[in-house]
């Protein structure tokens, strides 16, 4: 977990990204997890972190709404010529509304303070800010633009809309990406563990574990220096660029080895 190798997930079996971790609840393993919450029933993760944190302001919004402009009626329903249920149902429905709000706004700003921290609510709680960075910050830590995009989405204007979420696969969230991931692939079927290509990679030293190590820079090397580099990174045999080859796949795209299974 703090090595930055490669991790499966005990449970699933499959392969875990950074900040994903295994919901016993929903029986799978979320991206980014932040929590589960039992009053949406369903896990705050990484493709519904931006709904959940507008509910939070939406609900807010409308509890502070209902609280203000009670006040006059309230205060008229104390009167003692207002019925008894009247008056019950008036003072019930705004002490509600003023509880409510007080404890969503605490909630609230809480889940601010994350998202400009850059921490999800496990990592708080596991203190894993200490793992690299400043003391007691985030390694996944962008500055506050980045920060408040990673869940808000890129478009300032979309912000405070159910739509345009961030944008990535929730794979990895630092500012230098990987430049060689292990091909899907290279995974085997049903596993989150390198297969046979990655672990003849091992036997030749490459480290595809960890992300594989950085392959030359790109050049205007020829069509063939470019496979032999990727066969040599990764392990492949003759057969295996044969059939690269034939799938149509992109010299450069293999060559970078992009996570998109297509390599």
């Amino acid at each position: 977990k703090k090595s930055g190798d490669r991790r499966h997930c005990k449970w699933c079996a499959k392969y875990k990204p950074d900040r994903c971790h295994h919901c016993r609840v929903c029986g799978t393993c979320i991206l980014k997890m932040d929590h589960h919450c039992p009053w949406i029933y369903n896990c705050v993760g990484f493709k519904n972190h931006k709904y959940f944190f507008l509910l939070l302001i939406y609900t807010a919004a409308a509890t502070h709404f209902i609280t203000w402009t009670m006040l006059d009626t309230i205060m008229e329903s104390v009167d003692s010529a207002t019925p008894f249920a009247s008056m019950f149902a008036i003072l019930f429905g705004g002490v509600l509304a003023a509880f409510l709000g007080i404890l969503i706004t605490g909630f609230l700003c809480f889940h601010t303070w994350l998202m400009l921290k850059a921490m999800t609510t496990i990592e708080l709680c596991e203190k894993r800010g200490q793992r690299g960075g400043k003391r007691g910050g985030s390694p996944y830590d962008r500055g506050f633009g980045g920060n408040v995009r990673a869940v808000l989405g890129d478009n300032p204007l979309f912000w405070l809309l159910p739509m345009s979420l961030p944008s990535g696969r929730g794979l990895y969230f630092t500012e230098e990406d990987p430049s060689v991931l292990i091909p899907a692939r290279e995974l085997e079927t049903q596993r989150g563990v390198p297969g046979r290509g990655a672990r003849r990679g091992r036997r030749q030293g490459v480290d595809i574990d960890a992300y594989g190590g950085p392959l030359p820079p790109r050049s205007s090397n020829s069509e063939s220096q470019i496979w032999a580099e990727v066969s040599r990174t990764f392990g492949y045999g003759a057969t295996d660029m044969a059939m690269l080859g034939k799938s149509g796949v992109n010299q450069q795209d293999a060559y970078d080895g992009a996570f998109s299974g297509t390599a």
